[in-house]
Parts: structure tokens; C-alpha cells; sequence
């Protein structure tokens, strides 16, 4: 992995190693949003900075949690980018789905209206047995209401789950309703709260299917994953002149080893909101 010139730092029992990689070698295995690659990539343009590394498998360099930022620097010409290696066969790192959180005024009679014409079957069922179905590829999608609980469609891959996911929402947001991405525990407490009237239960990729996705380059949908570390390095603030690519590789990394040897780290609440986003891991925040 470039020429061993990292940063190390530890969180609960896991190594990580912080430092650059040429970017051309990393593999993306989630898609892209044209919109969201656009507005980021002007973000770091005029930031001058890429404030966190991406996290990518130390093995295979895989990128388990920064696709956008990957395909940002590569839109903006860098040739590096900063990673934070992890082993992704340690336990410690587990994967993690998206729930969908719906928003606006309406009975889950009408909503189940409205994904009628999907054709897909639909069984009622427990909140337990339906993420037994998920976990067990029974059903491609799940939806929970405040006293009620449906499964929606028959076993299939991990693929053909968010293509129908992806059917579901845009049915919602076509008639009107907000869809947003929730971890498991917030769109949980927003059903039970009343600010949502309805959650999308998602199923969980496996590891060795990730790692496919990315290989293969038949990449999942957007929101298929949300990965789960033991320890997250943040604010590491790498200028993007250092990854154009005019030094060295074994420069710039030595020059980043230093820029971090000068900061201290700092430990946040765990599960404490990060600039907007809630974090079930511990944050190593670089100051």
C-alpha cells in the first residue's frame, strides 16, 4: 500500500492507519448521484481541503465509506487521496443498511395504495419476523407503520432488493411524500414518535458481497450500505494542492504524517451527532 509512510492511531482494538493512496487505485462499490458528486466536488474546490478520509479495506482497497469523495477528486484531477485503511475481516467492522424514514400526510392504507401497481406481494407481519425475512432474503423490502408491519416481494439478491426499494421511493416522492436515510435507530424512533409516517425497512449486504460489487465493477445502488466501524478518524484536512499529483507519492505522504503529528485527537460522546450525522462508532476527531 504506497510505500508504508502512515499514520497509525487505535480505536477500540482496531488499527488504523491513516496516509494517501493514488486514487486510480481504489474500487467504488457503490454508485454515485450526479447531484451530490457536483455539490461536493465545488465544496472541496472551495474548502481548499478534503476534511475525512475515506475508509477503504487495507486488502483489497475497497472503499467501504466515501464514494463521493473518491469521485469528486477524481472530477477535480487529483491523483491522490487520503484513506484511513482498515482490515475489513476484523468482526469489529460491521455492515449496516440505510432505513428510509417517510414524511407527509398519509394513512398507511393510502400509501399501500400507491405500491399496488408494483405487483409485488404483500404479507403482513411482525417487526421481529419481518427482519428475520430481510436477514434471511425472504423479502425485498419491509415497511413498518406505527401499529402495523408489512413484507414486501419474495427472496431475491441483494441487487434486485434495492431496485424495488429504489421503485418504492420514487413512487413516494412522486405523490408528494419526503424520503430521507435514516440509521436503524433513528427511523425507529421516528415512527414511534409520529415524524414519520412510515419507515422502509432495507436488507443488509453481506461482506463478501461488497467486496464482489467493488471487484466485479457491477456497483450496488446509492444507500445500499452503511458500514460501521470501531473507531472513525475525522477533520484529518488534507489541502487538495498535496493531491494533484506535482510531488511524490512517498512525499506527500510524509508531508500528511507530519500535518497529523502536530494535531491532538479528540474523543466525542459516543453516538454524538457530527456535523449532522449521527455516528455509531467512536470519532477521533483530529484539532
Amino acid at each position: 500500500m504506497g510505500d508504508g509512510l502512515n499514520f497509525d492511531v487505535r480505536g477500540r482494538g482496531l488499527k488504523l492507519r491513516i496516509g494517501l493512496e493514488e486514487l486510480s487505485k481504489v474500487y467504488l462499490h457503490e454508485e454515485t448521484i450526479p447531484t451530490l458528486l457536483d455539490t461536493l466536488a465545488r465544496l472541496v474546490k472551495s474548502d481548499g481541503v478534503v476534511k475525512h478520509p475515506v475508509i477503504v479495506d487495507s486488502n483489497t482497497l475497497v472503499v467501504l465509506d466515501g464514494m463521493h469523495r473518491v469521485a469528486a477528486l477524481e472530477k477535480l484531477g487529483c491523483h491522490y487521496l487520503p484513506v484511513c485503511f482498515i482490515n475489513y475481516k476484523n468482526p469489529g467492522v460491521k455492515v449496516g443498511c440505510w432505513y428510509r424514514a417517510v414524511h407527509g400526510g398519509m394513512s398507511f392504507g393510502e400509501l399501500l395504495g400507491l405500491l399496488e401497481p408494483l405487483g409485488l406481494s404483500v404479507n403482513e407481519a411482525s417487526p421481529k419476523l419481518a427482519q428475520k425475512a430481510l436477514d434471511r432474503r425472504k423479502a425485498v423490502a419491509v415497511i413498518l407503520f406505527e401499529k402495523k408491519c408489512y413484507l414486501f416481494g419474495k427472496a431475491g439478491g441483494i441487487r434486485e432488493a434495492y431496485t424495488w426499494i429504489r421503485h418504492i421511493e420514487k413512487i413516494l416522492v412522486e405523490n408528494g411524500l419526503e424520503v430521507s436515510y435514516e440509521t436503524e435507530r433513528d427511523a425507529e424512533r421516528k415512527i414511534r414518535s409520529g415524524e414519520a409516517v412510515a419507515v422502509i425497512m432495507t436488507p443488509r449486504a453481506r461482506k463478501e458481497e461488497v467486496l464482489e460489487a467493488a471487484l466485479s465493477g457491477r456497483v450496488f445502488a446509492h444507500k445500499t450500505t452503511r458500514h460501521v466501524v470501531p473507531a472513525r478518524p475525522m477533520c484529518i484536512d488534507v489541502p487538495l494542492a498535496w493531491l494533484s499529483g506535482d510531488r511524490s507519492f512517498a512525499e506527500v505522504n510524509t508531508m500528511l504524517d507530519k500535518h497529523l503529528s502536530k494535531r491532538r485527537l479528540k474523543h466525542p460522546p459516543f453516538g454524538s451527532l457530527f456535523e449532522g450525522r449521527r455516528y455509531e462508532e467512536e470519532l477521533l476527531v483530529f484539532e
